[in-house]
């Protein structure tokens, strides 16, 4: 029995394929985009227009646009652990 992969099988293993590379040359890893939420309070530290700048714990910097608050003010965000985008934010309680 021959096996014989079709064209619209071939196209999915190279999408894949092509996820799993550009992760790798990002330094993450598959398993960030299925880790826990982490909910942390943090100040923005830069306010430039409309966009913010925060600094969790993981010391990775992020960005958010149309910002409402101003520098100095305290934040509650959530976020992946390295990863270098926010999954919400709102002025802490």
């Amino acid at each position: 029995m021959d096996f014989e992969f079709s064209p619209k099988w071939l196209a999915v293993l190279f999408v894949i394929a092509g996820i799993v590379v550009v992760f790798m040359l990002m330094g993450g890893s598959l398993t960030q985009l299925f880790s826990a939420s982490i909910e942390e309070s943090v100040l923005v530290q830069i306010k430039e227009g409309d966009t913010c700048v925060v600094e969790a714990s993981d010391g990775v910097p992020r960005t958010i646009n149309n910002c409402p608050y101003q520098q100095g003010d305290n934040i509650t965000i959530s976020y992946k652990q390295g990863l270098p985008s926010l999954e919400a934010h709102q002025a802490a309680q």
